[in-house]
């Protein structure tokens, strides 16, 4: 993974990167919405998070307002997305944010819930097994993975079906051309598996229960528990 690259890339959108995100996101509500509700509704042990990419905080934020007393960790390589958080989450004490490479280091500590979204596939396929056996391994006993992410279809023939709706929906968001321009240039770091690929690589690392809990086309959501 070129982590300087994304880095740079995602640094140039921190601003706007919120109000974009519905532009290029068919399934926005239900993507976050129901993958947080679904959480929230099987497990209420959630102490201490880890947001992985966290960027601007819009996961964390959909967290937060189930779990408002949990501790948070928030990790990004970008510090301008970061500081976009800090000024989300202004005044509360319960936050922590951390300049990293999530993708060889985490936190030398264990949480109850490690959460991502839209950040995974940034990684090479090859790195991915490293990541998700450092999460394993930074996991309480009985800890969960939540992972939002877009994956490939099974077949390319499939994938490219689902990409031609999806570059459709942006070109008529009424998105701005140099923003679209802007995420093709980041869509070109994309390192995308599918669904079942990531299924199989958890379970390899040790997770049970790994289920896709929700998908729509390129998006899907993975939980796994250790």
């Amino acid at each position: 993974m070129n982590i300087e690259q994304i880095a740079e890339r995602f640094s140039q959108t921190a601003k706007e990167y919120d109000e974009q995100r519905k532009l290029f996101l068919p399934c926005f509500d239900d993507y976050y919405g129901l993958s947080v509700s679904f959480l929230k509704r099987t497990r209420n042990d959630i102490r201490k998070i880890l947001d992985l990419g966290a960027g601007t905080g819009l996961l964390t934020k959909r967290l937060y307002d189930e779990y408002p007393n949990a501790n948070y960790t928030l990790v990004d390589i970008s510090e301008q997305m970061l500081e976009v958080a800090r000024q989300r989450f202004s005044g509360l004490k319960n936050f922590n944010y951390l300049i990293l490479d999530y993708s060889t280091n985490l936190p030398r500590e264990k949480f109850d819930l490690i959460a991502s979204a839209l950040s995974f596939h940034h990684i090479e396929n090859e790195d991915k097994l490293l990541l998700y056996s450092n999460i394993y391994n930074v996991l309480e006993e009985g800890g969960c993975l939540l992972n939002l992410d877009q994956f490939n279809a099974s077949s390319d023939d499939m994938n490219e079906k689902y990409n031609d709706y999806w570059y459709e929906y942006i070109n008529a968001s009424g998105i701005a051309l140099e923003n679209n321009e802007a995420w093709l240039k980041r869509r070109e770091l994309d390192r995308e598996n599918t669904i079942d690929e990531t299924k199989q690589l958890l379970l390899k690392v040790g997770f049970k229960n790994v289920e896709c809990i929700y998908s729509y086309l390129k998006f899907g959501v993975i939980y796994a528990e250790k």
